[in-house]
């Protein structure tokens, strides 16, 4: 199989993709092989070396889907002869491979990068969402209204999002929304595998996965507490 970009308008229309990445545009020439057969994997190394962007740092989007799964073939996400393919990722500069990499690998600056992006994303959310959360909370505890949840016998059941008040379903919502997100993070975090000489990439996951874990323990402390005072309201 020959894989090329094609640097004038002679190739067959059959084997070649259109990539995108910022304002460049490449033609590449699939030619002897099935392009739909062609592994995610292999076209994203193919798009590494044309942009420069690192392999831990790069996304392919097509139909303004990201494209996942190295190992699947690009049939999966229904890319054709002719498709065009759009690059998303940053190309770093020596300058700040070696400021921030163990080595001066690009590949630890891109899952740096990752981690980071990851961390303030759960800094976000939670800046965004806590403190109303703890307002909201604190109003909630303050006042008398509380679940009933009553049986026919007249006891009291557990609480649930049909016999919520208002006031508890924004505390369940709001607690909902930061818990999804750093959950995911933490997900995100997870996934990234370091090798063992990307040492600074090790510490700084490490560190994001513990203040990630740190702010998950925060929310749901303060869930906890509303969650004690509806037991205390059902006696």
């Amino acid at each position: 199989m020959r894989v090329g970009v094609v640097h004038h308008q002679q190739y067959d229309p059959a084997t070649v993709l259109h990539i995108r990445w910022n304002e460049e545009a490449y033609t590449i020439d699939f030619e002897g092989k099935v392009l739909a057969q062609i592994k995610l994997r292999e076209l994203r190394e193919i798009c590494k070396d044309l942009t420069g962007v690192p392999l831990g740092g790069l996304s392919l989007i097509f139909g303004g889907a990201t494209m996942k799964d190295d190992n699947a073939p690009l049939s999966c996400w229904g890319v054709k002869p002719g498709s065009k393919v759009v690059v998303d990722g940053i190309k770093p500069t020596e300058e700040e491979i070696k400021l921030l990499t163990t080595n001066g690998d690009p590949e630890e600056y891109a899952l740096i990068l990752r981690i980071s992006g990851s961390l303030e994303k759960s800094r976000d959310s939670v800046s965004e969402f806590l403190p109303r959360y703890r307002e909201e909370t604190d109003a909630y505890l303050a006042s008398s209204e509380k679940p009933t949840a009553s049986n026919g016998a007249g006891a009291t059941g557990p609480v649930t999002l049909q016999n919520m008040s208002p006031p508890r379903k924004k505390l369940h919502d709001l607690h909902g929304t930061m818990s999804e997100s750093l959950l995911q993070s933490l997900l995100v975090l997870d996934g990234v595998t370091c090798k063992p000489e990307f040492e600074v990439a090790r510490v700084k996951r490490r560190e994001a996965v513990k203040e990630t874990q740190k702010l998950l323990d925060v929310i749901d402390a303060i869930n906890a507490q509303v969650k004690e005072s509806d037991n205390k309201a059902r006696l």
